[in-house]
């Protein structure tokens, strides 16, 4: 049976009261929804972020892709994070693709925006659909974000074109782990703990400030006095080449 070091929840899922079993049994890291598409917002993100961070295990949000303006959606699931307060410096960000209606293309430019709004490199989790529209084939540019794989099997699971590893497995949505009511989704990492933490929030990079708007020219006044009977003639001034 594969190993469960990485959760992932959202409001179906019930804690009685702590993650402190979970994190006594070998999980490590917690994935919690975030946002839907342009509406919805896990109200007990904020909640659940203290009970990771009460029980010391690495924290993680998702944004599940609905068809729309990415752009905007990626914003909405920043901004939320940020309102709820459960957004830090070590917090991993995903784009939960599972709605075939979203395009690769659109799920490029969602990760892009969220990488310039946040400042941090996001991870793809997908199964099916991902695979169904081609992979890293048909969209290149995804090959530059870590693998969040689903696919439920006793076996090696199959990874979408294009892609050479995933990073964690999602091997079941119904698994069983202290702390956490059943059925719960686990994941799989291959390597040890200290490399997961390492791993965790991914690379970095400089989020892009709006650009400035271009400044409005300011109109010259310009006074020329001349004796009477002396005519003056303005030219328009030409830069030259």
């Amino acid at each position: 049976m594969p190993n469960t070091m990485v959760v992932d929840l959202s409001h179906w899922n019930t804690i009685p009261s702590s993650l402190v079993p979970a994190k006594n049994a070998g999980v490590f890291g917690v994935i919690h929804k975030m946002t839907e598409g342009m509406g919805g917002v896990d109200a007990t993100a904020d909640n659940r972020y203290f009970l990771a961070n009460d029980a010391g295990l690495l924290w993680g949000l998702y944004h599940f892709l609905r068809p729309g303006n990415m752009a905007n959606q990626a914003k909405h699931f920043i901004d939320s994070a940020m309102n709820a307060g459960c957004f830090d410096d070590h917090t991993l960000l995903a784009a939960d693709h599972e709605d075939p209606e979203v395009s690769l293309a659109d799920l490029e430019a969602f990760l892009q925006k969220v990488e310039e709004l946040s400042g941090r490199v996001p991870v793809i989790y997908s199964g099916h659909v991902l695979k169904d529209q081609g992979g890293a084939n048909a969209r290149p540019g995804l090959n530059k974000y870590r693998l969040w794989l689903a696919q439920y099997t006793s076996g090696n699971p199959t990874l979408p074109a294009g892609f050479t590893k995933y990073w964690i497995w999602q091997w079941t949505d119904k698994g069983t782990v202290p702390g956490i009511n059943p059925p719960t989704d686990c994941n799989q990492y291959q390597g040890s703990s200290d490399d997961l933490i390492e791993e965790w929030p991914g690379s970095s990079v400089e989020p892009q400030p709006e650009p400035e708007p271009e400044p409005e020219p300011k109109p010259i006044t310009i006074r020329v006095v001349v004796p009477p009977g002396v005519t003056v003639k303005v030219i328009e001034a030409v830069e030259e080449e």
